[in-house]
């Protein structure tokens, strides 16, 4: 080679030399974007949220939960009730249940029976007149 090729290349060479580390410096850059606290930043961030979004959904869950376990128990309940209204109006329906209530509560008599009080003792009574007249016919 001649001379001034070679002086020419060795010109080159500090050039290439220098652009190099340009672009290993921006390299660097790059790779400190990477190791920066943003992108921790944000999964820190994305885990709180999750961690908040879940909590409140097994909050709701379990009270969805109590809310069905009392709603069973209630159920339960009116289930227990149900039979023994059930059971209350068969024996309301008996001629047995009807005739005690009238005999009881409204106090009727079958034809021929004789009605008894009873009175407590020390209830002062009032003297009943006899009824007089014509005695009814028999028939």
């Amino acid at each position: 080679m001649s001379e001034p090729a070679r002086v020419l290349k060795e010109s080159y060479l500090p050039l290439q030399e220098e652009v190099a580390p340009d672009s290993q410096r921006v390299r660097r850059k790059s790779l400190n974007l990477s190791k920066s606290k943003f992108p921790s930043l944000v999964l820190i961030l994305l885990l709180g949220y999750l961690a908040v979004s879940f909590g409140t959904q097994f909050g709701k869950l379990s009270n969805m939960q109590r809310d069905v376990l009392s709603i069973q128990q209630e159920v339960q309940e009116l289930k227990q009730k149900n039979t023994a209204l059930r059971q209350d109006l068969q024996a309301v329906q008996t001629d047995a249940y009807v005739e005690k209530t009238a005999r009881e509560q409204l106090g009727l008599i079958k034809p021929g029976e004789t009605r008894v009080l009873t009175v407590d003792p020390g209830t002062e009574l009032q003297k009943l007149e006899v009824p007089t007249g014509p005695t009814p016919a028999a028939d």
